[in-house]
């Protein structure tokens, strides 16, 4: 498929491409990501990221290239931010080894849950409920769309709408 601008893309012609490169992407991401749901994942946000930005991206290379590289900034995108959560998790569970939380860290952990529910409460009901079975139950997008019956679209673009969301309640947490 020969494609050189996305903003004009029909979504037939979309879901044709996402068909047609979805696996080897895959397998692509499951080199950096050691999991097949990991690699999933990383390539469905990849192409919700395009369908969403698809007037502002002009490609000046193949369409091929440019999957494979936003599939491989992606999982080394995600790949640093594990690295971060595991460091951060090493550091609370030292330290909770030799102390409890102060009641400074145990006010920041009260405040962030409730602005990370407040953040929640502002999403549709079923931009909420999409967002849970995603974040917290740990279910893949198809999953998701066969259990709500909705399209996969549907589920990534929730789920964009919610990270979108997040991203505006927790500002802080893009630096660096």
């Amino acid at each position: 498929m020969k494609i050189k601008k996305l903003n004009n893309i029909s979504i037939h012609n979309f879901e044709i491409l996402f068909k047609e490169y979805y696996n080897e992407l895959c397998l692509f991401a499951l080199r950096y990501t050691k999991s097949e749901e990991g690699a999933e994942e990383v390539v469905q946000d990849v192409f919700a990221k395009i369908w969403e930005k698809r007037t502002f991206i002009n490609i000046k290379i193949s369409i091929k290239s440019y999957l494979y590289i936003s599939v491989r900034n992606k999982c080394l995108q995600q790949l640093n931010h594990e690295k971060i959560v595991r460091k951060y998790k090493q550091q609370i569970d030292k330290r909770s080894k030799y102390e409890t939380a102060s009641p400074y860290d145990s006010l920041v952990y009260e405040e962030t849950i409730e602005v990370f529910n407040d953040a929640l409460s502002t999403l549709p009901e079923n931009c909420i409920k999409i967002f849970k079975l995603s974040r917290f139950e740990g279910l893949k997008y198809k999953e998701i769309a066969e259990k709500l019956k909705v399209s996969i679209k549907t589920v990534e673009a929730n789920i964009s709408k919610a990270l979108k969301t997040f991203r505006l309640y927790f500002p802080d947490y893009l630096k660096n």
